[in-house]
């Protein structure tokens, strides 16, 4: 469900909430079952609890327009896992407010303005726990989870990459494939401010994870732009990709079998050994 353009620069309070006084049952069950928002370029201002009790809303889309987001506007949106964003390269946010506001694990589409460059992000998960430290009688928050980590990726409103970038050995201790995969490949993919040395420790987990990445693909609709790269970084090994080829005939997947079966003729054809006679 998309959001109609309106004139004014903001939004009030309870903009997309259910629970906002005066909605009708109807409204509050379609806006309770709604799964994807997208905020008009233009509105600079989201007021308090703006998605309250939006359980289903699994994505949103917004631009850098949005300078401010109003306290509690992720409350109760368990479901939330996407944020697609339009922003000027090097620009300011309010990425950080809407993951700071979550303790899932976010997935950040941003893309640039007038650009085909962006950037592929996520925010692993992580909890508080509150733990009494009884001879200081202090109650010390502990977190669990490198989510809160990355949370803190952020120069006002400006991702720091660089400082992602460097959380990813503390991502390999805590996070499960299929959270490292898109990872590695989405700053692999669209390496925007991608330093070397971290570039290198991304090819590195890929190569070393070349079969499960392989595995991960095939179920995700990007298959084609991530075996591609794979391709061209020669990170395959045969054996992965027959072992992928043999998933993917398994489950009918014609085109993705066609796809690799070609890059393996390439990749590992023999070359045939020529003798003068």
């Amino acid at each position: 469900m998309c959001m109609s353009k309106e004139n004014r620069a903001s939004l009030p309070s309870y903009a997309w909430s259910p629970w906002k006084e005066g909605r009708s049952r109807e409204e509050q069950r379609e806006l309770q079952e709604i799964r994807k928002i997208q905020i008009p370029d233009g509105i600079r201002e989201l007021g308090n609890y703006t998605f309250y009790g939006c359980r289903n809303l699994e994505a949103l889309e917004m631009t850098d327009s949005v300078k401010t987001i109003g306290g509690g506007s992720f409350t109760g949106c368990g479901a939330l896992r996407r944020l697609h964003i339009l922003m000027e390269p090097g620009g300011t946010s309010c990425i950080r407010d809407v993951v700071s506001e979550t303790f899932h694990e976010v997935y950040v589409s941003i893309r640039f303005r007038n650009s085909s460059k962006g950037a592929e992000l996520i925010f692993p998960e992580y909890y508080e726990e509150g733990v009494e430290n009884t001879p200081a009688r202090i109650l010390e928050t502990h977190y669990h989870g490198c989510g809160y980590k990355y949370r803190q990726c952020f120069l006002e409103k400006k991702v720091d990459y660089q400082g992602y970038d460097r959380l990813f050995y503390l991502a390999k201790v805590n996070e499960k494939p299929e959270i490292l995969l898109p990872m590695a490949m989405g700053r692999l993919l669209w390496p925007w401010e991608l330093g070397s040395q971290a570039e290198e420790g991304y090819l590195g987990y890929i190569k070393e994870h070349i079969l499960e990445c392989g595995l991960y693909y095939m179920e995700q609709e990007e298959w084609n732009q991530a075996f591609s790269y794979l391709g061209q970084r020669k990170l395959w090994t045969e054996e992965a990709m027959d072992r992928v080829i043999r998933e993917a005939s398994g489950k009918g997947r014609a085109e993705i079998v066609s796809f690799l079966m070609e890059e393996k003729r390439r990749l590992f054809a023999k070359q045939k050994k020529i003798f003068d006679l």
